[in-house]
């Protein structure tokens, strides 16, 4: 089985910029940590997500952080939490 990933990219590239994807580990163990950014019902996805990695991942401590709003960058007290509790951050949004 071949297994390919397409990256869609929401920006106007007339010609798209090829990237690569970051490094993984190759498994997810410890605390991870799901990012709400204050978008409109960004909290249902977020339920949702939590809930298929309790599921599929019952070893790891699923904890929720949340944004104050998403238009600014997330304030430094956020930040030195997430850098000290999570091994692995998901930043959720969705409209």
């Amino acid at each position: 089985m071949h297994d390919a990933s397409v990256i869609l990219d929401p920006t106007d590239e007339r010609e798209p910029i090829g990237r690569q994807l970051a490094a993984r580990a190759g498994a997810l163990s410890g605390t991870v940590g799901i990012v709400d950014i204050s978008k409109p019902r960004g909290d249902v996805f977020c339920d949702e997500l939590e809930a298929l990695l309790r599921d599929r991942q019952p070893g790891l401590d699923v904890i929720r952080l949340r944004k104050p709003t998403f238009t600014r960058p997330a304030p430094a007290d956020l930040r030195e939490e997430v850098a000290e509790r999570c091994k692995a951050v998901i930043q959720a949004l969705a409209d």
